[in-house]
Formats: structure tokens, sequence, C-alpha cells
């Protein structure tokens, strides 16, 4: 009878704080060591956390809003640089703006994977509550189609407009380019409407920036400015080039980035090309901390997406499963942050830290 009423007064307890400390038993808590990261930012340099993740995986998308809420709680970090560009930031941006989920269907991660609609739900519902709103910045190449409906969203605000943008704007109207243009790889034609529209945007920049409100022109200015335009050749030069031009134009200290994982070496594995934290850490002041995320015993989708395939890399994969043990017996819990120290400094020629994720999923669609 009294371990039983021990047991029940536990129980009260315990619902007594859900009631009124709801944020002590539902906050999210599925990172182990994130303490890492927030002692990385704890600086008054320029400082980016790179985060580099498997796309086809759900654990960029189930990490991704405790990382935001954590960081802004510990560190005041509210600018969030993403792997597309100024078009598709500006969708998320007005997202969070309004809760209409509709704008989420413009993007690629929102529009597409179901995972990531929850994620930005759980970011919204967070942004709510802060004075200080979280701001996306994009730092890749902008997605033909993506980008001419941004500034189709921006301009139609305005009923005054230039022939200029009237112009543009029944091009980006018209079916035709929703049939001619993609928000994927980009076709030629995706990179000559980008370059021409670019350049229009370039030489009518004073009229533009007259027009619409500062917000507005400051994804627009992303646009004019992105030197990024598709895959391969000189792509990681340029989203260096754009990371570096905004972090050092932006008032803030502290700057996160989750892509993917290629971008996210030092110094790559199977090839000497030269990737963006390199680039960045060789060419500017900023302040950066890469790391990767390892599978083990975790999904991600095959070829297609046809089917899933369950990875075990600290395993099987070089040149981690020579420091398999080691590894292993430091990621303790589901998803765990390990630096590459106390025995595992010949790994940190590669990355800073590893993310190790265990029983994960594929993204869900």
């Amino acid at each position: 009878m009294p371990s039983r009423l021990i047991s029940m007064k536990h129980f009260i307890i315990l619902l007594l704080c859900s009631a009124f400390l709801p944020g002590m038993v539902n906050a999210q808590d599925q990172i182990e060591n994130k303490k890492y990261f927030s002692a990385f930012l704890d600086t008054t340099q320029k400082s980016l956390l790179m985060v580099g993740e498997n796309h086809s995986s759900s654990v960029g998308s189930t990490i991704y809003p405790e990382l935001v809420e954590y960081l802004n709680k510990e560190n005041e970090l509210n600018t969030l640089l993403i792997e597309f560009g100024s078009s598709e930031a500006y969708f998320y941006d007005l997202y969070l703006q309004t809760g209409e989920e509709k704008w989420l269907n413009y993007t690629i991660f929102g529009g597409a994977y179901k995972d990531w609609k929850k994620a930005w739900r759980k970011i919204y519902k967070f942004n709510k509550e802060l004075e200080d709103p979280l701001k996306i910045i994009g730092i890749d190449f902008e997605r033909a189609r993506t980008f001419g409906y941004a500034l189709y969203k921006i301009f139609s605000g305005y009923d005054e407009r230039p022939e200029f943008v009237d112009s543009l704007m029944n091009v980006v109207r018209d079916t035709t380019f929703y049939n001619t243009h993609t928000i994927g790889y980009p076709t030629k034609r995706d990179k000559a409407f980008v370059s021409r529209t670019r350049t229009l945007l370039k030489g009518n920049r004073s009229t533009i920036k007259n027009m619409v409100s500062s917000h507005e022109f400051a994804f627009i200015d992303g646009m004019i400015k992105n030197k990024a335009m598709e895959y391969g050749k000189n792509r990681e030069e340029n989203i260096a080039r754009n990371t570096q031009r905004i972090i050092e134009a932006e008032p803030a200290d502290d700057f996160l980035l989750l892509i993917g994982r290629d971008h996210a070496y030092r110094n790559a594995i199977y090839d000497d090309k030269p990737r963006l934290v390199s680039l960045l850490h060789s060419n500017s002041s900023i302040n950066t901390l890469a790391g990767v995320i390892l599978h083990e015993n975790s999904q991600q989708w095959g070829k297609d997406y046809e089917e899933p395939i369950t990875l075990f890399e600290i395993r099987d994969k070089i040149p981690w499963k020579e420091y398999y043990s080691q590894i292993d017996g430091k990621a303790k819990e589901e998803i765990s942050v390990i630096p590459l120290r106390d025995g595992l400094e010949p790994l940190a020629r590669y990355t800073d830290y590893v993310m190790v994720a265990r029983n994960q999923g594929p993204i869900n669609f």
C-alpha cells in the first residue's frame, strides 16, 4: 500500500508539471551533447555552425526544429541559412509571417516531404513567440520556377508598376512558364530565364528598391547578387562566395546552416575537390564548425526513391569503421553529437564532429 501511494503521488506531481510547466515535459530533447554547439557559438566572432545531412533520410527534418529552438534560447541565434536560393527563402519567410501552409508548397522540402512540413510547423509555432523573429537567407542557386513565382508574389502587391515589371509578371503568369521551367535540376531554359531576369533586376535595381518594401528588397537583392547558377562546375566556390558575403553583411554573429553533407567536409574522403567549409575556412575570418550525420542502423531512400536502404556507416564505411568501437561507445543515444577528439583526432582532418543517428527512417513523402 505505501509503495502504491508513493507511485500515485509521483503521478499527481507529473500531472501538475504537465499543466503548469508544459515545456518541462514536452520539450524536444533528442540530440545528446548539443551543448557542444552552444559552446562553439558563445563568442563575439562571426560564427557558422554547419550540419551535413543526407536529404533522403528523415534525420534532417527531425533535428532541425530542435536545433533552431535550442540555439535561439541558448545563443540568441535567429539567422538560418538554407541550401536554396533567395526566392525559396522568401517563401519560408512568408510562411513564418502568415502561417499559411500554401507558401510551403513553393519550397522543395516543405512542399515535397511530410516530415519537413511538420518541421516547419514546429518552427512556425516557436517563431510566433519570438520578439526578434527568425530570418531565412538562401545561399544556393535559384530554382527557375520558384524564382519567377517569388518575384510575381512580391510585385503583385503593388498597383503602380513599371512596364518591365508587368512584362515579367505576364511571362510568369502564363501557363507555359510552369510547363517550361522547373524547381529541380536546372535546364538550359531555366538557366537562361534566371540569367535574363537577374540582368533585368540588376539594371533596374534602384527603381525596384524605391517600389518594394525594404524587407522584400532584401530577397530581391539576394537574387541579384547570387553567384550560383547550377549543380556542378563552380557551385562550391559560388555558394562559398554567397555565404561569406551574406555573413559579413548581416548584423548577426551566429548562423546555422543545415546542408547536404558533401559540402560539410573540411577535406573530402573520396576526392580532393574543395568543399564549402574548407573554402570559407581558408578565405575568410568566419569561424566555422562543421560536421556530418552518420547513419547506424538507419535508413535512407535508394535510387529513384523506390526502396529504403539501411546504413551502418560507422561500422562499415571508411574512415569511420577503423574507429567503430570508440564512436559506438560515445554514441549512447539515438542522436549523438561526438567531437573528434579524445582518440578520434585523426578523423578531424575530415570534419569537426560527427552526429550519429541510430534507428532513423527514410524521409516521408
